[in-house]
């Protein structure tokens, strides 16, 4: 059963009881990631989930560690362009303790100076590993391309130099200014008393008040363009995609999901079929959703050696031509939605994974609901939808592409729908 409840301070608090469990999973999400920051806040936020686990006045970095996995249970965080949450996965029965170690950190670091000049050095590493990584970097370049230095086209990381000029006087006025229970939702999934835990999340919540409801964001405007970047690997990476104005109906959620999983979100879609088994001219394909509060991304992402290059895009430019020559059958939809049927049962067995459904949904459509009703507005989707769909997002000059990666790339000509 879930109930939501919205506290005094401001907090929101979604618990799901599970009662055929022995584990629980709870995050603390701050609804502001990197696309909130100022111009001079680059890094900021990504910078601040390190910090966070980096001492408290009750605890060092070694206690925080050492009081969650002395139990079995770990502890985790991530960074996105939206929120940034932290979270904590261990036996049901020590939840308490799950409570206490997160809301210390969340609300009680001390960022030491120490600990910040240290982890200037790791979050260098982990921007230069990404620079390593072609998948990662491509993927970086495109949304710049996409959304020509709007907030959600910068890096999560910040830039090296903009980590390196990070202070503890500016991080800290950013850290009191962000995290207070009018900007922070509290999601509980697993073995749980719902009762006590929002009795006690309402104590610790109550004690800190302050803080923003809501930031204010400004809509991208998507540019149409074709690059071809080589650079020092050997494969070529290509992205290309579409974005539109993202819906709050929950139902749309789930068209998406279906249209997405029978094109290119499984070894059984049209693009791994076709593209993969069928022609092997990638090594891989696939599609997949990018949802923010005002904007979606759909892109379709394939790897492949510079002499298969042309063939791989006039197949993908044939494959999108044929879900209007040859839309979806009833057949394709009905497998899609059995298949989605069970990985979200599969899912339930997951305690993390299900808290982590709570707040997905609560921040994306403003309302969360159970399973059971999961599945039934998954078997509404209908031919009517995914034809909708189609028609709506599937059409020439509205992708934008990028190829990135061989030194051996050359330019491509722009024709059809992704050229």
């Amino acid at each position: 059963m879930i109930q939501s409840i919205q506290l005094a301070s401001g907090a929101r608090i979604i618990l799901e009881t599970v009662s055929n469990t022995d584990v629980a999973s709870i995050g603390l999400w701050q609804l502001s990631g990197s696309r909130d920051e100022g111009d001079h806040q680059a890094g900021y936020t990504h910078f601040l989930e390190h910090m966070l686990f980096k001492g408290t006045a009750k605890r060092s970095a070694y206690q925080i560690a050492q009081a969650v996995e002395r139990v079995g249970g770990y502890l985790n965080a991530f960074t996105e362009k939206e929120v940034t949450c932290f979270y904590c996965t261990l036996p049901g029965e020590s939840i308490d303790l799950a409570v206490d170690v997160l809301t210390d950190m969340y609300l009680s670091s001390i960022l030491d100076e120490q600990e910040l000049q240290k982890e200037k050095a790791v979050i260098v590493n982990e921007i230069k590993t990404i620079e390593d990584n072609p998948e990662e970097k491509g993927q970086q370049i495109y949304l710049e391309s996409l959304w020509n230095g709007h907030p959600l086209s910068r890096k999560i990381t910040g830039e090296v130099h903009q980590v390196e000029e990070i202070d503890k006087r500016r991080l800290l006025a950013f850290y009191k200014g962000r995290y207070a229970p009018a900007t922070t939702v509290i999601t509980v999934s697993g073995k749980i008393d719902a009762d006590r835990l929002k009795a006690g999340l309402a104590a610790v919540f109550a004690a800190n008040g302050g803080g923003e409801a809501s930031v204010q964001r400004d809509l991208p405007a998507p540019r149409l363009q074709w690059q071809a970047i080589p650079d020092k690997f050997e494969q070529v990476h290509l992205y290309t995609g579409t974005s539109y104005p993202s819906s709050t109906e929950i139902g749309e959620y789930y068209q998406d999901l279906v249209f997405n999983t029978l094109f290119g979100e499984s070894m059984s879609s049209r693009l791994f079929q076709r593209l993969r088994e069928d022609r092997g001219l990638c090594y891989s394909v696939s599609s997949f959703r990018t949802y923010f509060t005002d904007v979606s991304l759909w892109t379709i992402y394939a790897n492949t050696i510079p002499s298969l290059l042309p063939g791989l895009v006039e197949a993908i430019n044939e494959e999108l031509a044929r879900l209007h020559q040859e839309p979806p059958t009833e057949r394709e939809i009905e497998d899609a939605k059995s298949q989605l049927k069970g990985n979200m049962i599969l899912a339930r067995e997951d305690m993390e994974n299900r808290m982590k459904r709570l707040f997905r949904q609560v921040h994306l459509t403003g309302k969360v609901v159970e399973y059971e009703t999961s599945l039934e507005l998954l078997g509404r989707v209908g031919r009517s939808d995914i034809l909708s769909i189609i028609d709506k997002r599937i059409q020439p000059d509205s992708f934008n592409l990028l190829a990135y990666g061989s030194r051996k790339l050359k330019k491509l000509p722009r024709r059809g729908y992704t050229f």
